[in-house]
């Protein structure tokens, strides 16, 4: 439930940030709830980069130029650097959690783990809602 609710703030905050997942819309009504996402065609980076690796076993396979890496590398810290400036932090990047489209373009995604980084400033206890940690008794 609290990844779908991320889910659901990032929709309203409409990220607008080429190399950050687009998320069109959230399901809820059923169980387990659907999140549509933009399509990306090569997958998460994790096994992107694994399969155009220089290898013995396959070489026939297409291996990533240096320049090509380095382009990855670039359009993940984009989003990020976009993120950051949206006072959002990624909690878990990862090349699992970076997605590639058709056009070998990374960006960066799974928000499972996305909070406002403000958020700190308060704690959530037992559901209820969120008691500011600065003004709390230390036996809280």
């Amino acid at each position: 439930l609290l990844f779908l609710k991320i889910q659901i703030q990032l929709y309203f905050r409409q990220f607008q940030c080429y190399h950050v997942i687009q998320l069109y819309g959230i399901c809820s009504r059923i169980r387990p709830p659907y999140v549509v996402m933009e399509l990306m065609e090569n997958g998460d980076l994790k096994n992107y980069l694994y399969r155009h690796r220089k290898s013995e076993l396959t070489p026939n396979s297409p291996t990533l130029t240096e320049s090509a890496m380095i382009q990855l590398a670039l359009d993940v810290a984009d989003g990020m650097y976009y993120l950051s400036d949206q006072k959002f932090v990624h909690r878990d990047l990862a090349a699992r959690n970076c997605l590639v489209n058709g056009n070998h373009t990374c960006k960066v995604g799974d928000f499972g783990l996305t909070r406002d980084i403000y958020e700190t400033d308060y704690y959530r206890r037992g559901g209820r809602s969120f008691l500011p940690i600065r003004w709390m008794a230390p036996e809280s």
